[in-house]
């Protein structure tokens, strides 16, 4: 029996867009997230194939020379940027891309910022012309910038948000941690912290492969492949994570199968943009794209689908008004505010 293959509203307005589809969504959605500039960053970033944070050498870092002082505040200037955006090579990307552009001062002041974070000048100049070509393009759907693109560019979460939504279900790893360690203190037992090597990261992998050493079936049964975050990322040292589900851009094989980028989710993260949702009130789950597990109640996934129904009705309306501003509905709103408050609402 033949079937009629039609667009998503999403797919629709991604069509207009001349960009790969995972960079056209997280353009669509940062414009309709309030974090337009950001999505446009990241997009670029993604875009440029390579990153504009220059090579590091481990074995000059000291204080003992200039060099090597001079690469040590260079870490520990990338290490502040990171712990202010949270668990993400893409938000940092961000990051660092906006506050380089919003330098005043002239010349001589990008260039002490491109030195402090250790930054090449081409690259972030790449990007700036990425910038504005996506920019155009997503101006030319009917997402151009108005005084509400950008009203959430302070909330890191909501921009981790945006990443996600554009490449979850494909592309989300697992996070399995070996069991919670404590110590003996005065005070009685403490849980440790967690340990980046101590972290195991699961890929799902190709369910009718059944001769591949490389499946494995511990999660549900679910078909999956080790894979690894790559020494380059910012989150290679991270030892702990609030969320076990993460997402990434490039997985690339040489020794091993690594992860060059990699962001954290959240769980309303993967509720509203994960992909299918199948809720299992009796045993108080939702399943996520028959992959991702959580406990919770049956009133959040009907509450989540609602969201989601809206929000292609809502595009669908922009279709036939690109004046329409998705961004103010009260939907929206809320979706952000579920977002910025992890579902707390506060």
């Amino acid at each position: 029996e033949e079937r009629m293959l039609t667009l998503t509203p999403l797919g629709l307005h991604l069509a207009g867009i001349p960009a790969p589809p995972v960079v056209g969504k997280m353009l669509v959605m940062g414009s309709l997230l309030g974090c337009r500039s950001a999505a446009l960053a990241i997009a670029a970033g993604l875009s440029v194939g390579r990153t504009p944070f220059l090579r590091i050498d481990a074995r000059y870092i000291d204080e003992e020379t200039k060099e090597g002082y001079k690469n040590k505040l260079i870490l520990e200037e990338r290490d502040n940027v990171f712990e202010t955006v949270g668990n993400s090579d893409h938000a940092m990307l961000a990051a660092v891309y906006m506050g380089w552009d919003n330098v005043s001062g002239g010349g001589g002041s990008k260039r002490t910022y491109l030195e402090s974070l250790g930054l090449s000048s081409n690259g972030m100049r790449d990007m700036k012309q990425l910038v504005r070509q996506l920019g155009s393009s997503l101006a030319d759907a009917g997402f151009g910038p108005t005084n509400d693109s950008d009203t959430n560019a302070d909330s890191w979460r909501v921009i981790r948000s945006c990443i996600v939504s554009a490449l979850a279900p494909t592309q989300v790893v697992r996070v399995h941690r070996a069991s919670t360690k404590y110590a003996e203190t005065s005070e009685g037992a403490v849980q440790k912290d967690g340990i980046a090597k101590e972290l195991k990261f699961f890929a799902r992998g190709n369910d009718d492969d059944t001769e591949s050493k490389n499946i494995i079936r511990r999660y549900h049964d679910t078909a999956e492949e080790r894979v690894f975050v790559h020494p380059s990322s910012a989150t290679f040292s991270v030892g702990e994570y609030s969320c076990p589900w993460l997402v990434y851009y490039q997985l690339v094989r040489t020794s091993k199968p690594f992860m060059r980028d990699v962001t954290e989710c959240s769980n309303y993260d993967l509720l509203l943009f994960g992909g299918s949702i199948d809720v299992l009130a009796a045993d108080g789950l939702i399943v996520v794209d028959n992959y991702v597990r959580m406990s919770a109640n049956a009133r959040i996934g009907a509450l989540i689908g609602g969201l989601r129904r809206k929000v292609d009705d809502l595009l669908s309306k922009k279709i036939a008004d690109p004046s329409y501003a998705v961004a103010k509905s009260v939907e929206m709103k809320l979706i952000v505010k579920l977002l910025r408050t992890d579902g707390l609402g506060r």
